[in-house]
């Protein structure tokens, strides 16, 4: 993306360039739902993002899984043991199987269609974490975020480096983004496949991490941050673009927060 071919041919067209996508909001940091409202709700739920929104938010984050008949659903981990009654690997089972199972309060996991066609009827970004580790995944993903309308109110990232490169190649003007297994190595990453945003673990987003991301052009959102003070010095003093938390109550600590603007 950060081609200067590329850049020029952008502006000619007037295409929108993922750097400069709608979920970004110029002079304000973004609050984040990490899961949800996951410290309030069961995660990677439907009720999870309608808290997160009814808090306020500017975007919500969830992760996204395949099951073996190839339907995208949200999950964090590769089993459901963590979050659901069941056991067993998403990837081994169908969507009827998956569809079964209940959360520890009862919930159902919604598959990302689902998902999609709830936050086409709200105003808050997303970001869409592919733990699927297949890149040919991204076309359909795509598809269905194309699909009810919402690609620029998108951030489409992965903690796999070739599926985070395969996001900038399939459509460079998408807002790609990388988290690493190394969180340092986010930066480096970002600049080789030209990518948007850096996603960075907290403890590792240093004052001299933020500035030479930021100074290098890349987007910078810190994840998972739930100690009103640590938000307050990302947010005020690093600057960064944006802040995951799982528990949205606490951007109440700030002035200027999603929840009483």
């Amino acid at each position: 993306m950060r081609r200067l071919g590329l850049i020029f041919l952008g502006i000619f067209l007037g295409v929108s360039l993922g750097a400069n996508a709608q979920v970004w909001k110029e002079g304000k940091t973004l609050y984040i739902a990490h899961r949800g409202a996951r410290a309030l709700v069961d995660e990677n739920t439907i009720e999870a993002l309608k808290k997160a929104i009814e808090l306020g938010v500017d975007a919500v984050e969830f992760d996204i899984q395949r099951t073996k008949d190839g339907v995208y659903v949200l999950l964090h981990d590769s089993t459901v043991n963590r979050t659901t009654n069941g056991k067993g690997k998403v990837a081994e089972m169908e969507l009827a199987e998956f569809k079964q199972l209940k959360t520890k309060g009862g919930n159902t996991l919604p598959s990302l269609e689902e998902t999609l066609a709830f936050l086409k009827e709200t105003q808050v970004g997303i970001i869409l974490d592919i733990k699927v580790k297949d890149p040919d995944c991204i076309p359909e993903v795509y598809g269905l975020v194309n699909k009810y309308g919402l690609v620029e109110r998108s951030v489409f990232e992965s903690s796999y480096p070739k599926v985070a490169k395969a996001i900038e190649e399939f459509k460079p003007e998408l807002v790609s983004a990388i988290y690493p297994p190394w969180p340092p190595s986010a930066y480096y990453y970002a600049k080789k496949y030209g990518l948007d945003c850096v996603s960075l673990f907290y403890p590792f987003a240093n004052s001299w991490e933020v500035k030479r991301a930021k100074k290098a052009g890349f987007k910078v959102v810190v994840w998972t941050v739930n100690k009103p003070k640590l938000i307050k010095r990302f947010e005020e003093k690093r600057k960064v673009d944006g802040i995951m938390t799982d528990d949205p109550r606490l951007f109440e600590f700030n002035n200027n927060c999603g929840c009483k603007r």
